[in-house]
């Protein structure tokens, strides 16, 4: 019981963050004499709604590299969604009770932000994306066989995704390989990693995938070099 209450308090919370646009010039509205937001508040409103909807897309998505547009685009969709749940939600209750219809505003607008986050976390599940360490079954570059490797995703394609493959052999002596950091994706074998770059990305089927989840982000340094085209490389 206590922990339906606690959903149902934590729904209306977010719900109210994201619908108070609407919520509290409305409530202003009804006063006697009826009062309007300033520019100040209405700067104050939109921006809590907003930042709940970035830190709901937030909490939503996994952490890699370069994900800060996606990261807005959520922002942006959810805004959009809770701002039609809201609309909707008042012209079905239209009641002359504010308490009321408020808070029939909140739990639909914060049911629809818990729904936004389960399906963005279940469309991700499983999905190996660009800037994050898998585990999978690397194939060899010489040879039409795999083994177990870690890599970094760099690109999705149809049916296959494209990689680069991470060695715990030392490659300081190479220039195809650069040294990856353990931050955020191996905080247990403390061996040192090297990644291939400046190659062109083997290609790993999604079922070849060993894992329903990342281990963590490609460090960033990292990426950026992975990111960087390196013009006219030969690999020895």
């Amino acid at each position: 019981m206590a922990g339906c209450l606690f959903v149902v308090f934590a729904l209306g919370m977010v719900g109210c963050l994201l619908a108070v646009p609407f919520s509290v010039p409305d409530l202003m509205a009804r006063q006697t004499p009826a009062e309007h937001p300033s520019v100040a508040e209405w700067f104050v409103l939109y921006g809590v709604s907003v930042l709940t909807a970035l830190l709901v897309a937030w909490s939503s998505g996994r952490r890699r590299p370069g994900a800060r547009l996606l990261l807005a685009v959520r922002t942006a969709v959810l805004l959009g969604l809770s701002t039609v749940v809201v609309l909707w939600t008042r012209g079905q209750v239209e009641s002359d009770n504010w308490t009321l219809e408020s808070t029939a505003v909140n739990l639909t607008a914060g049911t629809t932000a818990l729904l936004f986050r389960v399906a963005v976390r279940r469309w991700e599940r499983g999905r190996p994306l660009p800037g994050e360490v898998w585990l999978a079954l690397v194939p060899f570059r010489e040879r039409d066989e795999a083994a177990q490797h870690y890599c970094v995703v760099v690109a999705r394609r149809l049916g296959y995704a494209e990689v680069l493959q991470i060695t715990s052999q030392n490659k300081d002596d190479r220039d195809d390989h650069v040294f990856l950091p353990n931050d955020g994706w191996d905080l247990v074998s403390g061996k040192p990693h090297w990644l291939e770059i400046g190659l062109p990305p083997r290609k790993v089927p999604y079922r070849d995938f060993l894992k329903d989840r990342p281990q963590g982000p490609c460090p960033k340094a990292a990426w950026r070099q992975v990111r960087t085209p390196v013009p006219d490389f030969q690999p020895p």
